[in-house]
């Protein structure tokens, strides 16, 4: 008798501990990123004999939050601070920032790993010093994908490498009037973050 006591204890304290070290899936989470920041155009913007493309210059920055429902589905919000793009002729630029809800879709393995990617949507406000593009803000098309790690010794803090981008479309007028036309563009970033899942 004292051995099958002994035995379920055993086996109850090892299965207590089996389950307390499998990484923390459900829950709010709050986190922060820094990464580069890439900026890609349709077209150029004018006309083929003064055109006007801008090239991206500095960092991007995020701060993200989000609730995990189990190991597959998440929503996440983001902010988005893009940095710079500047015009490699002329003093145009912009600072692009957004704000963004989606889906974060992903497998949580019990190693701590979890591929994942976003879908979803964003409000994109491009900060121009100067009207050349007359959409100045509106909605934008939001994906990524990456993996985030979450080490059993650190409890909730999550580790991410992750792939971002906003794309948008424009409409670009001439300083005269006559002339406009629609192009797609895309802001994106490549980024480190952590977070802490509570």
């Amino acid at each position: 008798m004292k051995r099958l006591l002994l035995s379920l204890l055993i086996s109850s304290t090892s299965f207590y501990a089996l389950a307390n070290d499998q990484p923390k899936v459900s829950g709010f989470y709050v986190g922060a990123g820094f990464g580069s920041f890439g900026y890609s155009e349709e077209d150029s913007w004018g006309y083929n004999t003064n055109s006007i493309s801008a090239e991206a210059d500095g960092n991007s920055t995020k701060v993200y939050l989000g609730y995990q429902f189990n190991k597959i589905v998440g929503i996440e919000g983001t902010y988005t601070d893009y940095g710079t793009a500047k015009a490699k002729v002329g003093s145009y630029s912009m600072k692009p920032t957004s704000i963004s809800l989606a889906a974060n879709l992903g497998y949580t393995f019990d190693n701590g790993l979890r591929p994942f990617g976003l879908v979803g949507m964003s409000s994109l406000d491009l900060n121009q010093n100067e009207e050349l593009l007359t959409d100045d803000n509106g909605a934008a098309f939001k994906f990524g994908f990456g993996v985030e790690y979450t080490p059993k010794a650190l409890g909730g803090v999550q580790i991410r490498a992750a792939y971002e981008m906003d794309m948008y479309a424009v409409e670009y007028e001439s300083t005269n009037g006559y002339y406009s036309e629609t192009n797609l563009y895309a802001l994106d970033s490549l980024y480190l973050g952590a977070s802490y899942k509570f």
